[in-house]
């Protein structure tokens, strides 16, 4: 995104990039910019010190300054700002507690714009009187632009009282005191009204939908019809595997050839803390499993930044042959049930593993039917 900016910049603009480990390009290094790499999904010590870079430099805009942010999914782990009283390591656990909570995407965020000093809309505040204007990347299902890396440039609707809510149905702990402060209404996020939020804009330059009509151009080019289950699909990422699958058999019994395409950000509730996976790997194993080796179906799922929940692999394909390469159906399952995916489709030599992709605009699924 920064890339594809920087040449429209005046000469005198300055910024900072902050981007997952690894995944800088080492043929884009601007002068007039840092390139900071930290750590995604859990946060660590560098994101925190280029959040603070980042906050002070906004500190420094005038009236008659512009503030570019380019965001995508991502941002809230990479831009870590506690509020005051939650430490990193604080923060850092109650992100583990999330991520592994099942909670969808948007209830995440709306707890994290609450203990952050950087999320929810706290950044154009800091920025004004300076104008902000956001350029996001969605990969939020749904496209809600405030909830793209939390939304930091975008007044935020949410509560306090929405964040404690979500904090008590999921059983995460926090400190007394952060949670005596949302109780209060202390750590509340600007909202729409909020004079310092005049002067934001915001648009979006690519969203799931597109991936997905990418995706339908493509099989529609191989003589596969379109079956389009939507860009936003949400839930347990099990369940939406074995309902793929039942409706893969059912299409296949109709003697179509079709390819079933969807997108969205499923969820894995995680009963194994040390298990290895993501929520791509696990749907496709649940939907490998429900197949159980039935013939002319294939597929694939990804997450299409690259990386499937914190491993190495954008995500996994399937094929009819697929569970004896794991091993045989019962160690597919005793893979799932230790939440275990990634291992089951290495040792099929069946990961999906793409390196840094350059954006991120969710998962995408494909079933292949003849």
């Amino acid at each position: 995104m920064a890339a594809a900016i920087h040449d429209r910049l005046p000469e005198r603009a300055e910024g900072v990039i902050v981007t997952r480990q690894g995944y800088a390009q080492s043929d884009f290094k601007p002068d007039n910019m840092a390139i900071i790499e930290a750590s995604h999904p859990v946060p660590d010590d560098v994101g925190a010190k280029a959040a603070q870079t980042v906050l002070s430099a906004v500190d420094a805009l005038g009236e008659d300054d512009l503030l570019i942010v380019l965001m995508s999914g991502g941002a809230s782990a990479l831009l870590p700002a506690p509020v005051d009283g939650l430490s990193l390591t604080e923060k850092q656990a109650i992100t583990k507690a999330l991520l592994h909570s099942g909670a969808p995407i948007d209830q995440m965020n709306i707890v994290r714009k609450h203990l952050s000093a950087i999320k929810g809309g706290r950044l154009a505040a800091r920025a004004f009187p300076a104008a902000t204007h956001m350029i996001a990347i969605s990969d939020i299902p749904g496209d809600e632009i405030g909830m793209i890396g939390s939304g930091p440039a975008i007044a935020d609707p949410s509560t306090c009282a929405d964040a404690l809510e979500i904090i008590q149905r999921y059983k995460i702990d926090i400190p007394s005191a952060i949670r005596i402060g949302l109780e209060n209404g202390i750590f509340e996020t600007p909202k729409p009204g909020d004079r310092r939020m005049q002067k934001v804009s915001a648009s979006l330059c690519a969203r799931p939908a597109d991936m997905c009509e990418a995706a339908k151009v493509a099989v529609e080019a191989h003589g596969y019809e379109a079956v389009m289950l939507g860009d936003a699909l949400e839930g347990d990422a099990l369940q939406l595997g074995r309902e793929h699958a039942d409706l893969a058999l059912k299409l296949q019994s109709q003697g179509r050839k079709c390819a079933l395409i969807s997108g969205g950000e499923a969820t894995v509730n995680i009963r194994n803390p040390k298990g290895r996976g993501g929520r791509c790997s696990a749907y496709l194993l649940a939907c490998a499993i429900a197949l159980d080796g039935t013939e002319h179906i294939c597929g694939f799922a990804a997450d299409s930044d690259g990386i499937d929940g914190s491993e190495d692999n954008a995500g996994a394909f399937l094929w009819p042959e697929v569970l004896t390469a794991m091993g045989g159906r019962k160690q597919a399952l005793d893979s799932l049930e230790n939440d275990n995916s990634y291992l089951a489709f290495q040792q099929a030599d069946a990961l999906y593993l793409t390196g840094p992709s350059g954006t991120n605009v969710n998962d995408l699924r494909i079933l292949l039917v003849e």
